[in-house]
């Protein structure tokens, strides 16, 4: 299988980085990003780092780097709260890889699965009333529900799937559970483990909130334990 990736210099794409390179499924994965990657695992003969200047635009060029892939776990975000920013990274960025995605699905007769990192604090209703940095938040939504829209649109070629982590913690971290429950705070391990069996798996469940994400994620967890 093989497998796209974004976003993976930053906190949750490299834990996801790290557990598809040990996933015995993924036989093949491509990083996608602007700048060349880092660390101990950029070297590693499975992955293929593809600096792309642009995540608006698949030329032809890159379209070929990504033939034969299978899904893609996207973890790309704007860490910004300016609506336009997040306009771009989370909503248009998105959706031109979405359609890119798609079109190479429909070439090969097979369906590319698409699993989007957003997160808790966005919101789909866009005349919902809320106080607290509400243009970026409805962008967040409003991205959620045009990949989600657009996978309906194409169901036969693209499956999208959408996980609401709240906090996400370091995998090394203790347990919270007893504090704030699993509603609002989940560990890195957890929800790379998550969004990795959505790319991989699929799912009926195409929206994920935080106590979904915890529970999915601890099972396939405890799976890979028992398995060594």
């Amino acid at each position: 299988m093989k497998l796209i990736l974004t976003g993976t210099s930053g906190f949750i794409g490299q834990e996801v980085l790290s557990q598809a390179l040990s996933n015995p499924r993924i036989t093949s994965l491509v990083a996608l990003s602007r700048r060349p990657l880092t660390g101990p695992n950029a070297s590693d003969s499975r992955l293929t780092n593809i600096i792309l200047e642009d995540f608006n635009t698949y030329t032809p060029e890159i379209i070929s780097q990504l033939k034969g892939a299978d899904g893609c776990v996207w973890t790309l975000g704007a860490k910004s709260t300016d609506a336009e920013v997040v306009r771009r990274v989370s909503l248009e960025y998105v959706m031109s890889a979405a359609k890119a995605f798609s079109s190479l699905a429909k070439e090969e007769g097979k369906t590319f699965r698409f699993a989007l990192t957003s997160g808790i604090v966005t919101v789909r209703d866009q005349k919902k009333n809320i106080w607290l940095y509400p243009e970026a938040r409805k962008v967040g939504g409003e991205a959620e529900t045009t990949l989600l829209d657009f996978a309906k649109e194409n169901e036969k070629s693209f499956e999208a799937y959408v996980a609401r982590p709240a906090g996400v913690r370091a995998k090394d971290g203790m347990s919270l559970d007893c504090v704030v429950g699993t509603s609002y705070s989940i560990k890195v391990d957890e929800l790379a483990a998550g969004l990795i069996d959505a790319a991989v798996n699929g799912s009926e469940k195409r929206t994920w909130e935080n106590k979904d994400l915890v529970t999915r994620g601890r099972e396939i967890l405890a799976k890979s334990e028992e398995r060594k």
